[in-house]
């Protein structure tokens, strides 16, 4: 008898540890949610396709990217917009943006672009810039994943040098057989 009572502190707070572990491992949410329940899976083919996004979308709407204060090596605003007169300090939201790869300086680094096309933030990745007949330099984005878009920079005039300078151009966004195009102005640091 000396013993049992000599080992039911032990035998107690076995029971005791394993129901507090049965109550955590009970309140803690389990990892059966159906695959079906997810918000992001897609039908699959040959079922519904009636809420599926088409690849070629029926019209072209360029949005605007509140960017700021993401740090960017090029912002470009819409230069036929109006400004916000109420007096606020707020920047212009943009048009189009790039950014460098984190250490990189000038165009040695690898260089992103985004546009909002649709309602979607496009990557792109750069192209060929070039210059075309009418002395005007030409750079070409392309989207990085479906569908494709590609984005043409025209930039025809630069004022001031360096990280001064300002740019004034146009953006053609080219999505299927859509296109649009907006006059933009901007700048970029190197």
């Amino acid at each position: 008898m000396a013993r049992l009572v000599r080992g039911l502190p032990l035998m107690l707070a076995t029971v005791l540890a394993f129901g507090l572990w049965a109550e955590a491992v009970a309140q803690q949410p389990s990892a059966n949610m159906p695959v079906e329940n997810s918000p992001f899976i897609l039908p699959p083919p040959g079922q519904d396709q009636g809420n599926v996004a088409p690849q070629t979308p029926r019209g072209l709407k360029l949005g605007l990217l509140h960017w700021h204060p993401i740090a960017s090596r090029c912002n470009f605003v819409d230069s036929g917009a109006d400004k916000d007169t109420s007096g606020a300090d707020d920047p212009w939201p943009l048009v189009f943006v790039t950014m460098m790869e984190t250490g990189s300086t000038g165009n040695t680094g690898l260089e992103r672009g985004y546009v909002m096309a649709n309602g979607l933030i496009r990557e792109l990745e750069k192209g060929k810039t070039a210059a075309d007949r009418d002395g005007s330099v030409v750079t070409v984005w392309r989207s990085a994943g479906e569908p494709r878009i590609n984005v043409n920079v025209n930039l025809r005039e630069a004022r001031g040098v360096g990280d001064d300078a300002r740019y004034f151009g146009s953006m053609t966004v080219f999505w299927g057989d859509k296109r649009e195009t907006v006059a933009i102005a901007g700048e970029c640091r190197n």
